[in-house]
């Protein structure tokens, strides 16, 4: 039996760092999304967290943490708050996934991408958002990785089509996915709104692509490719 006590807390109302090694599986490789990709491993604390503490006891393996963790580590109600060293979790309760972003808060979501830019902006980096139906946390999150093999060659497949040509191309790319390259540092959700429809969509941020001068960003629909394309952290 795996015991894990995990103490989470409110936080302040505003960004922090959980200093912390939590390894959060996100994707739902059934598509059904039973939750049997969260993982926990031993005490997590935070020095500024506020005074109410709320306990939870994760008996008999790691994959029994509940939806809803994330939001409660989280749960200023503004902002956003860095877990793991590698994800970007809302602060809002309102923000659920791709499906709750439209023109008048789109400007939030940008700001957490940004966010997650600025922790991993290099061209090795990808940063990830998973579609609804394949994630374990309702709370909305962004992953921000190392890229691995497959990744690299996806990103070089994109920049043959993308970085000489303007628009959305498609054909080729996993989960029906759709591509095109912005120059510089855009604005990532509401640049991919071009591409269409977005309830059903995983947006995917390739920094530094088409010899550093901008980033290509990969709507994918109705699957995630965020195994396919990063470095996982083994199982703990």
């Amino acid at each position: 039996m795996i015991f894990a006590r995990l103490i989470l807390a409110v936080p302040l109302c505003q960004a922090f760092d959980t200093m912390t090694d939590l390894g959060v599986d996100d994707e739902c490789l059934t598509g059904e999304c039973s939750l049997n990709a969260l993982q926990l491993k031993g005490e997590l604390q935070q020095e500024d967290f506020a005074k109410d503490e709320v306990v939870l006891d994760i008996e008999e393996n790691w994959h029994s943490a509940p939806d809803g963790l994330l939001a409660k580590m989280c749960s200023g109600g503004h902002g956003w708050c860095v877990i793991g060293g590698y994800m970007i979790v809302a602060g809002q309760k309102s923000a659920v996934g791709m499906e709750t972003i439209h023109g008048s808060n789109t400007g939030y979501y940008n700001s957490m991408m940004n966010a997650a830019w600025t922790h991993c902006g290099s061209s090795n980096c990808v940063l990830i958002t998973n579609p609804r139906g394949f994630r374990s946390q309702s709370r909305f999150h962004i992953h921000f990785r190392q890229m691995n093999g497959h990744g690299q060659h996806l990103k070089k497949q994109m920049e043959k089509q993308v970085c000489k040509s303007g628009g959305w191309h498609h054909g080729g790319y996993p989960c029906g996915g759709k591509a095109r390259y912005f120059p510089g540092h855009p604005a990532v959700f509401s640049s991919a709104s071009s591409a269409g429809g977005m309830g059903g969509a995983g947006v995917s941020v390739w920094p530094g692509a088409c010899g550093g001068g901008g980033a290509i960003i990969l709507v994918t629909y109705h699957c995630s490719i965020e195994h396919s394309v990063a470095i996982i952290p083994p199982h703990r």
